[in-house]
C-alpha cells in the first residue's frame, strides 16, 4: 500500500493526517505520566513495573504514607500539571477537527477530561491518606470510566489511521516517532531515531522495562 489509501481526497488526506499527528502526542504525553507515576511507584514499593505502560495496568499495595508522601504525591501533582496542559494543547487544536473528523477528536476529549478527573480523584486519596484523614487511601474510583474512554479514543484513532487514511503499521510508527519527539523536545530530551524508537517501543509492548522519556 503506498503512503495513503485513494478513500480521501488529497485536501482530506493532510487534514487527517495533521489531526492524527496532534492526537498521537496528546498519547505520547499520557505515556509520559505513566512512566513519571510508575516510576513513583517503584520508589515507593521498590518495585518495577515491566511493561505496565504500554501493555497493561497492574494493582500496587501502599503501606507507608511517609513514602507516599515523597514519590507518590509529588508525581499526581506532575500528572495533574500535564493533563491540564495536554487540555489545553486538545482545546487549542480544535480547528484541526473538521465535521468529517469530529470523532476521533471528540473521543480525545473525553479522554483526557476522564484522565484529569481521576487523577484529581487518585492525589485527594492519597492526600488525605498521608494527612491522617481517612484510615485507607481508596484510589481505585473511576478507573473503569477512565480505562473505557481511553480506549475509546484510541479505537477512533485508529480507525482515521488505518481505516479512513489507511496508513500502514511503518508509517504509522514514523507519525508516532514523531509524536515522542515532539514531548521529548518539550523536556529537553534529544530526539530518538526511528531505529531505537521502534526497538524501545517493540519491548515495551512485549513486558520490558523501557523508558521513552529517559536516557
Amino acid at each position: 500500500m503506498g503512503l495513503f489509501s485513494r478513500r480521501l481526497s488529497d485536501s482530506q488526506k493532510k487534514e487527517a493526517l495533521a489531526l492524527v499527528d496532534h492526537l498521537q502526542t496528546m498519547l505520547a504525553y499520557q505515556q509520559l505520566t505513566m512512566e513519571i507515576y510508575n516510576d513513583a511507584i517503584a520508589g515507593d514499593t521498590g518495585e518495577i513495573p515491566h511493561g505496565a505502560e504500554l501493555t497493561h495496568r497492574f494493582g500496587v499495595v501502599f503501606s507507608d504514607p511517609t513514602l507516599v508522601a515523597k514519590y507518590v504525591l509529588p508525581a499526581m501533582e506532575k500528572k495533574i500539571e500535564i493533563f491540564q496542559l495536554m487540555e489545553t494543547k486538545h482545546r487549542n487544536a480544535s480547528f484541526l477537527a473538521p465535521g468529517s473528523f469530529q470523532q476521533p477528536y471528540h473521543d480525545m476529549t473525553l479522554a483526557i477530561s476522564a484522565l484529569l478527573e481521576r487523577a484529581h480523584y487518585m492525589y485527594q486519596g492519597f492526600r488525605k491518606w498521608v494527612n491522617n484523614e481517612v484510615r485507607n487511601a481508596n484510589v481505585t474510583g473511576l478507573e473503569e470510566k477512565e480505562r473505557m474512554a481511553i480506549d475509546r479514543a484510541i479505537k477512533s484513532l485508529n480507525e482515521l489511521i488505518f481505516q479512513k487514511i489507511g496508513l500502514t503499521t511503518d508509517e504509522w510508527l514514523v507519525i508516532n516517532q514523531k509524536a515522542f519527539n515532539t514531548v521529548r523536545t518539550s523536556l529537553q530530551l534529544p530526539p530518538l531515531d526511528i531505529r531505537d524508537f521502534i526497538s524501545r517501543y517493540t519491548r515495551g509492548v512485549n513486558g520490558e522495562h523501557v523508558r521513552m522519556y529517559s536516557d
